[in-house]
């Protein structure tokens, strides 16, 4: 029996690491790329090198930004245009973080009919307890595409799955976890001038309120410049533009931005 083979398209910090994980686990992998890159996985920059008659499944780790997301034309729809053009029955897997309806709208445009969302939880800084194998979330264009995903993570890569009725709330559940994470660096941020302005030591008050048993005061550092919070509070928004404690966050963290240009 030919071994279950998958393609990763998107072969950075997420892809790359994805496309191992499941080489190490047994499974044939190819990984695309439009750009080259280099890993343990056999990788191209060509897309017709890709034998995608043998192919089950596609997992897709392409970025989606703000302005592309906005536009309604994404690399994740070039993407799924050449799967639909190459091997349509086969499952897709879409990991990359997008704004709620993308998915569906892409399974719909492209005639995709075995489609799954599974956003990454993939940290960078600590890939041994927070890689590729830890608790993720599962939506699913239908039944059949539900149990291929089910089969593929949990039962070839025993990668933990929590299910959810749709495709749109694993969506929106990513979002708003980086959403989440981006409103509490910016709290401790806007402690940070406070304590800065009545003169008091930021780094003395936050480990006093930390020892309340319910209480997690992050550290203030930089301002928040990594593309993944930054662009994923503002998917958030798209789904409501007057969300107050969203917009407020991202006003806290310029202004934070701002004040350490000045401070320093």
């Amino acid at each position: 029996m030919n071994p279950y083979t998958v393609c990763v398209i998107g072969l950075g910090t997420v892809g790359m690491p994805t496309a191992e994980y499941i080489a190490s686990r047994g499974l044939r992998v190819y990984g695309y790329d439009i750009v080259e890159r280099r890993g343990n996985v056999k990788s191209t920059t060509r897309w017709d090198e890709v034998p995608h008659d043998e192919v089950d499944a596609y997992v897709v780790a392409v970025y989606v930004g703000v302005e592309e997301a906005k536009s309604g034309w994404s690399p994740l729809h070039d993407v799924c245009m050449k799967i639909s053009e190459a091997n349509p029955n086969a499952l897709v897997s879409v990991e990359s973080t997008v704004p709620v309806g993308t998915c569906r709208s892409v399974a719909e445009k492209f005639g995709l009919k075995r489609l799954v969302h599974v956003p990454h939880r993939y940290w960078v800084e600590d890939p041994t307890r927070h890689g590729v194998r830890q608790l993720r979330v599962i939506g699913a264009l239908n039944r059949e595409s539900m149990e291929m995903g089910l089969k593929l993570y949990r039962d070839l890569l025993d990668i933990p799955l929590h299910p959810v009725s749709s495709l749109e709330v694993a969506e929106a559940c990513k979002i708003f976890e980086n959403a989440y994470r981006f409103v509490q660096i910016a709290f401790a941020e806007e402690m940070k001038m406070i304590c800065h302005k009545v003169g008091l030591d930021f780094e003395e008050v936050k480990k006093a309120c930390n020892t309340k048993w319910n209480v997690h005061i992050l550290e203030a550092r930089r301002g928040i410049e990594r593309g993944c919070l930054p662009k994923d509070i503002r998917f958030a928004l798209m789904m409501d533009e007057s969300a107050r404690i969203l917009r407020a966050a991202i006003e806290a963290d310029e202004a934070y931005k701002r004040w350490l240009s000045t401070a320093s």
